[in-house]
């Protein structure tokens, strides 16, 4: 709260659309700010050559800003600095108007865009904080951006207050990245948001038993791995099936080496799923896998510790901070499929172990995983604490 009114935070995100998981957190995330006394305004860029701030209702039904903020244009160095130019004065009058009108105590960017270098101008100019929260792809994608966008990005996080990670090892990737923000680099860790799994919908027809994995069809999510891990599985237990749920680029790729293995009978890809209905595969699973090479935290970790359930995982990115080896799930090296299928033998002879690792899996969850928790770091960053740092960053006060 600021003196005797609620506070108020203008949020804004690349897209007010999709299902994937920065999406939920970020919709979980405005659902419990307001639920803790915070007032939060949406902002979502608007498409050219608009040039007026509209007032309409995004697709998961709030009301949003949409405001025109030209960064990048057709990846032209050149027509990138006139339209910028251009719309600058145009921009900083709606982003002004917004800030001011609605009293905007804190800007919370989330995700990464170039777009922002808008609202880092009128937040700085206006003396207002601005937060740039970071999940994995934006950071992950640095390195193949064009100069033109890495200029961008530094401008961008040199700008910011302070940088909140979801996790505490994409912290330490954000800092590798940009060593200058160093001492405004902080981390929350998501949550979930246990409303989203009250109810359990119809899966539909499933082979029973079977092992689960939710993720992108990527090469970052390692499902070759498992695809090659499950073959040595099938020679042991060939009664189990495996279930992929998501879509992608690799999808053909993988349903190629399935059938390459000589397992394609015993795997199922399910492709894209709305949110709503993954929950079902969750609970009729007999264990949970996640395969990645890179992970920046796992809510989908989170997911299956929901509904206690064995899980096998990768020591990448944030998933160690969730499962803890032995204790809460069994963690492997990514890249190793003998590894992985081992573990995954070793719980599905012993469905009591299973049993105890996922209980515990859904302890740590209740006990650190909710948003109703998490909610709270945010709230601290914003009124100007360091938040739960890490003790090698040492975040200082905001700047």
């Amino acid at each position: 709260m600021v003196g005797e009114r609620a506070a108020n935070v203008l949020m804004t995100t690349p897209s007010d659309a999709g299902v994937g998981g920065v999406q939920v957190a970020f919709r979980d995330l405005v659902y419990w700010l307001e639920e803790s006394g915070w007032h939060v305004h949406l902002l979502y860029q608007a498409p050219l050559p608009g040039i007026r701030l509209v007032e309409k209702i995004n697709h998961w039904g709030r009301r949003a800003f949409y405001c025109p903020m030209p960064a990048i244009v057709r990846e032209s160095a050149l027509l990138s600095v006139l339209v910028f130019l251009a719309y600058l004065p145009i921009v900083f009058f709606h982003l002004a108007r917004v800030i001011r009108r609605e009293k905007i105590d804190v800007v919370n960017c989330y995700v990464l865009d170039v777009y922002f270098i808008h609202l880092v101008i009128a937040a700085r100019l206006l003396r207002v904080p601005i937060v740039v929260s970071v999940h994995g792809a934006d950071i992950d994608g640095y390195t193949e951006s064009s100069p033109a966008r890495r200029l961008l990005y530094r401008l961008i996080m040199r700008g910011a207050n302070r940088i909140v990670a979801c996790s505490h090892a994409l912290a330490k990737q954000t800092v590798e990245v940009f060593p200058n923000a160093r001492g405004k680099v902080t981390y929350v860790h998501n949550g979930l948001e246990l409303s989203h799994y009250a109810a359990v919908p119809d899966s539909g027809p499933l082979p029973r038993p079977f092992l689960l994995c939710v993720c992108r069809q990527v090469h970052k999510k390692g499902v070759d791995t498992l695809l090659q891990a499950f073959a040595q599985v099938l020679r042991t237990v060939p009664v189990v099936s495996l279930v992929l749920v998501g879509d992608g680029p690799l999808l053909e790729e993988h349903k190629g080496l399935a059938r390459k293995l000589r397992i394609d009978h015993q795997v199922v890809f399910v492709g894209n799923v709305a949110h709503d209905d993954v929950p079902a595969f969750f609970a009729e699973c007999t264990l949970f896998v996640l395969p990645s090479r890179n992970e920046p935290f796992g809510i989908v970790v989170l997911e299956a510790a929901y509904y206690k359930k064995g899980i096998v995982c990768t020591r990448v990115g944030g998933v160690p901070e969730i499962i803890t080896n032995g204790v809460s799930g069994l963690v492997v090296e990514p890249d190793d499929p003998a590894a992985m299928a081992a573990q995954i033998l070793t719980l599905l002879r012993n469905p009591e172990l299973a049993g105890q690792l996922g209980l515990r899996a859904h302890q740590t969850l209740m006990a650190r995983f909710l948003w109703s928790q998490r909610v709270l770091d945010y709230i601290a960053i914003y009124e100007g604490h360091p938040g739960p740092s890490l003790v090698d960053l040492q975040p200082g006060p905001f700047q």
